[in-house]
């Protein structure tokens, strides 16, 4: 997601959010365009290898866009386990895609709205609270009374 020269490395959530917040918008409106399109690559592959599989293992499915049945006939079903594999591969890359996509939604959110968004179950949301559970807080003191006696003017 850089333009830079350099390998890209895979980077892990935790981190992930950590840059963005630094990043200009227009950077992350590029980041989204990219995971985007990575998403529709990977959706249109995972159909692909549904086709492929189904095919093997003796299901009727229809033939996906861009493969005709001669491409169908020429699957070795020697293949089954590398397609299965390959398939459960873009998955777990897409669920890594979409929790980026949320990442940058609730980045997105901070900056229109001036709070962090945090995810319904974890330990800083509001609502009802059982044992053990924190109160939400809100550390940018965008909601505060600016007159109050004891604002502090940064």
């Amino acid at each position: 997601m850089s333009t830079s020269t350099t390998a890209r490395r895979p980077i892990q959530i935790t981190e992930f959010k950590s840059v963005i917040k630094d990043l200009p918008t227009e950077q992350l409106h590029q980041i989204r365009a990219e995971l985007e399109n990575s998403i529709r690559h990977l959706d249109r592959s995972n159909a692909r290898l549904n086709k492929y599989i189904a095919k093997i293992e003796g299901k009727r499915e229809d033939t996906p866009d861009g493969v005709d049945q001669e491409e169908l006939d020429k699957i070795d079903s020697n293949d089954l386990q590398l397609y299965q594999d390959s398939h459960r591969e873009n998955e777990i890359v897409l669920r890594n895609y979409y929790e980026r996509l949320e990442a940058l939604d609730e980045e997105n959110a901070y900056r229109s709205g001036g709070s962090r968004v945090t995810k319904p179950g974890s330990a800083h949301t509001s609502g009802s609270r059982g044992a053990g559970a924190q109160a939400v807080v809100d550390t940018d003191n965008t909601n505060g009374d600016t007159n109050a006696p004891n604002s502090v003017y940064l």
